[in-house]
């Protein structure tokens, strides 16, 4: 059902509605957009206390090339390279193994599922939590599947576990002209190859101090025609970085060299910095909790920190500024590195999807109840839409 259903960005979101009322059945709560409340059945003990476990749900704008797969995207320029379709898939098969646990979950203590649209641009965390989705949450968790690293692996530490993204915005504006006249000109390619040779050196320097951050700046668009000086130049990249401070002295610095640069050729700079998506930083007591439960449930030698933390970003980060929580991540290749995420040919591996969802059961086993862990169970998506039908 999930590999066949595509999320992008914020549409599609009626359709992903109705596909979990028909799984779960009206006897749950099923809230605005995308969140189910999974209640226990037993009598209360203590505090109420609830949960949250998050899956992202959206396509990437991009066109599979896996031609041999039954269930490759049907959309030209949608198409799950991310595994967003496998992580709903293990969450619901998660879900289906806590439903047949209610009676002995108490009836104060419970588990919100968050099917979260737009992580992959948009930020549709902030959207959520901005409705409600965190109201009377005591922690929030999610993961994300890696490939790089073997199936029956999880990493996770305390601290920054993926970076905080900028996007760095240039535009040196000249005077154009004609080729034959470059002297009447004011071209804005010099100073955009001097800003991009200078820019080396600056990010080489902070290298050097042993700070922890990735910054590129791959596009330079300049011109449209070969006898023509054009007006401007755009250039454009990120910067990925664990600290908001260092984000802040790091664009100020480059702003002031870029700038001065274009002083030098009588030019004038345009620029904007974005940040798109903060680090994700996880608590200790939290990211302890996942360490040992992935310990117990792994290996210990199968329960990672290095090498996080990771520069690519997730707007899981959002969800823990709000709350307690961690973000971890599941092996989900054949082998150690297998192909990356988005790209073109990446197949979700359905092998994680037993695991994962026992990794759910297990975390709600230990916060809530002495509930029966499974040491057999065959997840697929029919068994999974039965269960949740049957409930």
């Amino acid at each position: 059902i999930c590999y066949m259903v595509f999320y992008f960005f914020f549409f599609k979101q009626k359709t992903a509605y109705e596909m979990l009322r028909s799984l779960v059945g009206s006897e749950m709560c099923i809230r605005d957009r995308l969140i189910v409340d999974l209640m226990g059945k037993a009598a209360p003990v203590g505090e109420r206390r609830m949960i949250a476990f998050r899956a992202d749900t959206d396509a990437l704008n991009m066109t599979e090339l896996n031609d041999d797969l039954e269930y490759k995207s049907k959309n030209a320029n949608v198409a799950h390279m991310c595994g967003h379709d496998g992580h709903v898939t293990c969450l619901l098969g998660g879900a289906s193994l806590i439903l047949e646990q209610l009676d002995k979950i108490p009836s104060n203590k419970g588990v919100r599922l968050l099917f979260q649209p737009a992580e992959e641009r948009y930020g549709g965390a902030p959207v959520m939590i901005k409705e409600g989705c965190l109201d009377g949450i005591d922690e929030v968790y999610g993961f994300h599947n890696w490939p790089t690293f073997q199936i029956g692996k999880l990493l996770v530490k305390e601290g920054p576990v993926m970076s905080e993204v900028t996007v760095i915005d240039f535009k040196i504006i000249g005077q154009g002209g004609h080729g034959s006249e470059p002297e009447r000109a004011r071209d804005p390619l010099q100073p955009a190859i001097d800003i991009h040779v200078a820019f080396r050196d600056y990010v080489k320097g902070y290298k050097q101090k042993g700070i922890q951050f990735a910054c590129t700046l791959p596009v330079l668009k300049s011109g449209q025609i070969y006898n023509v000086i054009p007006d401007y130049v755009e250039m454009s990249g990120t910067l990925r970085t664990f600290d908001n401070k260092f984000t802040k002295e790091f664009v100020e610095g480059l702003e002031s060299l870029a700038k001065g640069i274009c002083q030098k050729y009588n030019c004038e700079l345009q620029h904007n910095f974005n940040t798109v998506y903060p680090a994700i930083i996880n608590r200790k007591a939290e990211a302890d909790h996942i360490k040992r439960l992935a310990q117990e449930f792994f290996g210990v030698e199968k329960t990672l920190s290095d090498p996080l933390p990771f520069y690519a970003s997730e707007d899981f980060s959002y969800y823990l500024i709000e709350k307690p929580g961690a973000f971890f991540f599941l092996g989900s290749g054949k082998q150690d590195n297998d192909g990356m995420l988005h790209n073109p040919r990446f197949n979700f591996n359905d092998e994680l999807i037993e695991s994962a969802s026992k990794f759910w059961l297990r975390v709600v086993a230990v916060s809530y109840t002495h509930l029966t862990l499974p040491t057999i169970y065959s997840v697929q998506i029919s068994v999974v839409a039965v269960s949740l039908k049957k409930k």
